[in-house]
């Protein structure tokens, strides 16, 4: 029998040199126990591609490679609840190029209607300009002292009760009253007190009844004169006791419309709206309201910016029955982020969603704004913020602190090179951006021709 089992034995197998070359005979080492601490080390990066394709590209994702999408409709109700945009960063590095392509051309592709608030001026116009131009829109110019288009403070499609015909039910932008309050709080340097604001809320319902019994508009000088001389009777809802008193109430309210209809905002929002506005979004997707010749001190740039805001939102909601898709660029944001007028833009952002109106506002230095002003507020609201480079630490530690990014971020927004960005989308981790464009939108986002000496015409 053991001679059977000898007989059967398998021999020893020959070593075969070409896998002695590689170690296969070698004996394995025995692993080595280890803890997670110890092995954090072994566990590498890994990216998962995403699996969105709808939207618009803003760029490549500089870790990862992947392209990034930065379009605020379609990252709304997965990634988003909100769908305004904030864009921070020093001047240079590359803000403009990016909002003018993500969230403005790029737009126009995805079938949206975009809105433009232009004030930086280039070559003698706004920077939009070549743009508008090459679109085959008009660019709607404002001139301080008239000789411009107009828009109607007292404007009937900005509405005075709230209600909307074809509109959506809740959706209630600023009205008159709130708007010229505002107007009136910012101009006087003070919040006008119960007595004024019934006076001007009173006046305000006279002079639209009057203007539509003669088939037209009323306009801001109608509402003055109303105030600083009003009819006997123009109290008597106050009651008997008040009625002879409230006709003062007016005064210092009524004497500053007059100037502002007479100086500071004279031609720009002191007659019928223009012809040119009324049809504006109806006969282009790109709508350019170019407000580079306004002077940068005084009221007049920051009322005509809130009155168009408020006029844009009223125009929506009067339409949001059909579902229609506006992006509203303010790249000056801190034009529109200081008191009254300030709070009523912030209003009208606070119905967006309704509204389908996504608002992308860009600063600087924004540890300069006060911790309690609109600005603040606006930047705060954002759903999708873009933080391009910063060069100052206070702005870099102030962005973090508001943003609750994680420590060490200061250095990456101070490193960041032209046209790259830290970007935050609702709760996702921050990622970095690096900004794509193609050579014909290199070509018009240009915002160099001033420095170089070449014309935007």
């Amino acid at each position: 029998m053991a001679e059977d089992v000898e007989q059967y034995r398998r021999g020893v197998p020959k070593r075969r040199r070409m896998l002695d070359r590689y170690g296969w005979y070698e004996h394995r080492p025995e692993g080595a126990w280890t803890t997670t601490r110890q092995a954090e080390a072994l566990n590498l990066a890994t990216s998962r591609r995403s699996s969105r394709h709808e939207g618009v590209v803003a760029g490549l994702n500089i870790v990862s490679g992947e392209l990034e999408i930065l379009d605020p409709f379609a990252l709304y109700g997965d990634a988003i609840s909100g769908i305004n945009v904030c864009v921070i960063g020093d001047i240079g590095q590359g803000k403009s190029a990016l909002i003018k392509t993500a969230f403005g051309l790029r737009q126009l592709v995805a079938d949206r209607q975009v809105v433009v608030l232009d004030k930086k001026p280039q070559s003698g116009c706004g920077e939009y300009t070549p743009i508008a131009r090459t679109l085959g829109a008009a660019s709607i110019r404002f001139r301080a002292g008239g000789g411009g288009a107009c828009v109607n403070l007292l404007d009937p499609a900005i509405s005075t009760g709230g209600e909307h015909t074809g509109g959506l039910s809740g959706i209630v932008p600023a009205g008159q009253e709130a708007l010229v309050l505002a107007v009136l709080a910012d101009s006087m340097g003070r919040e006008l007190d119960e007595r004024e604001k019934s006076a001007v809320g009173l006046a305000l319902e006279l002079v639209n009844a009057d203007a539509r019994n003669q088939g037209r508009a009323p306009v801001i000088r109608d509402l003055a004169m109303r105030l600083l001389d009003p009819r006997t009777d123009d109290f008597d809802t106050v009651g008997g006791r008040w009625a002879e008193r409230g006709l003062e109430w007016g005064l210092e309210p009524g004497l500053a419309l007059l100037r502002l209809a007479d100086r500071d905002l004279k031609g720009l929002v002191d007659a019928e709206t223009s012809q040119e506005i009324r049809d504006s979004l109806d006969t282009h997707p790109l709508v350019h309201f170019d407000l580079s010749a306004l002077p940068t001190d005084g009221p007049a740039l920051r009322v005509v910016m809130t009155v168009i805001n408020t006029w844009l939102a009223n125009r929506l909601a009067a339409r949001s029955s059909r579902f229609a898709q506006t992006i509203l660029v303010v790249e000056e944001g801190w034009h529109v982020a200081q008191g009254s007028t300030g709070e009523v833009f912030q209003t009208n952002m606070k119905l967006s969603r309704g509204l389908g109106l996504c608002t992308v506002s860009a600063f600087h230095h924004i540890s300069d704004l006060p911790v309690d002003s609109p600005a603040r507020a606006l930047m705060q609201e954002a759903s999708i913020v873009v933080l391009m480079g910063q060069g100052r630490e206070d702005d870099v530690r102030e962005t973090c602190r508001m943003y609750r990014l994680p420590p060490g971020t200061e250095e990456t927004l101070m490193r960041l090179g032209r046209g790259q960005a830290l970007v935050k989308i609702g709760r996702r981790d921050p990622f970095l951006l690096q900004h794509i464009r193609s050579p014909l939108e290199a070509e018009l986002t240009d915002t160099d021709r001033a420095v170089k000496g070449v014309s935007a015409a």
